[in-house]
């Protein structure tokens, strides 16, 4: 639990930060993973409107998992006055410590998505699905090091921001 509330605090330590720069999304999401143990999390999202890059975190609650994902999305267009579309290229970032194990490691990311915008699009229900390959290594209880390398992960979230 004290994970979650380390998590916590540097989440809520970035969005000052981060915000100031420029008008920001911010909003929660629910991740659900096709290729690996399905995991219950919280998340933040920041994105700037006036720039391609997305910053995605997660605080998963069942494990002491965190998880960052910083996404260009170098395609973002208008498809109808409420739905965009976007393709995004990023990376990832993640920290697992638990009583059996601590994981670190970090992939690339390719993917695509739609926003779906309400109240003068101030209001953004988005989705996306990526491909996410990474690797790491993995320490178990007996101190053994091992490496860590998942070629087929396909993170799926949806969620909602809200712009200011």
């Amino acid at each position: 639990m004290k994970f979650n509330k380390i998590a916590l605090a540097f989440v809520l330590l970035f969005i000052p930060l981060y915000g100031g720069f420029c008008r920001t999304g911010i909003g929660g999401a629910y991740t659900y993973n096709l290729s690996t143990t399905p995991t219950d999390c919280v998340s933040a999202t920041f994105r700037q409107d006036t720039q391609p890059w997305s910053v995605l975190t997660n605080a998963h609650l069942d494990c002491n998992k965190f998880s960052v994902f910083v996404d260009n999305w170098f395609i973002n267009e208008r498809i109808a006055e409420h739905l965009d579309y976007f393709v995004l290229w990023g990376i990832s970032g993640e920290f697992l410590k638990n009583d059996e194990k601590m994981e670190i490691s970090t992939g690339a990311r390719a993917g695509i998505g739609l926003d779906f915008f309400f109240f003068r699009r101030h209001l953004e229900i988005f989705t996306q699905f990526v491909w996410n390959p990474y690797y790491g290594i993995k320490l178990n209880e007996d101190n053994e090091i091992s490496p860590l390398f998942r070629p087929a992960s396909f993170p799926c979230t949806a969620g909602l921001r809200l712009w200011f």
